[in-house]
């Protein structure tokens, strides 16, 4: 099972750029990641932030984008860190508005899978913070 966790993670973040890219509607993600999903931020802000729900995701994913005029991120891993949790490592960067310097980072997710749908999503303000909290050792 833990297989298919790694591919539907692999499925999210594909359809993520799909809609990034105005070629499908934000309600496609509703495939992969269940309505009253949570989502938690460890050491990416000041303080820990709780996000109840998939709307509220996109609204604080929409102007976490909104700063740049050119922003984009890639998974750099997708780790099958057994029973339901997936890792998931990435690089973003990003152009702000009115700048000629790019902004970069590396960081990681947990997902967590319950009944085929993505219910909890963990942000990391590093890969081995994310692989650390999902117990894996690389």
């Amino acid at each position: 099972m833990s297989g298919e966790n790694a591919e539907l993670a692999r499925a999210a973040l594909a359809a993520f750029t799909e809609v990034d890219e105005g070629l499908v509607e934000p309600q496609r993600l509703e495939e992969f990641f269940a309505a009253d999903v949570v989502t938690t931020f460890s050491g990416l802000m000041n303080e820990e932030t709780v996000l109840r729900g998939f709307d509220e995701f996109l609204q604080w994913r929409a102007a976490w984008i909104e700063p740049y005029d050119e922003w984009s991120y890639e998974p750099v891993k997708i780790i099958d860190a057994g029973a339901n949790r997936v890792v998931v490592t990435l690089h973003q960067r990003g152009r702000p508005r009115g700048s000629e310097s790019w902004v970069e980072m590396d960081y990681g997710l947990v997902y967590t899978v319950e009944e085929g749908l993505i219910s909890q999503v963990e942000f990391h303000a590093t890969p081995d913070e994310a692989l650390e909290a999902a117990g894996v050792r690389e």
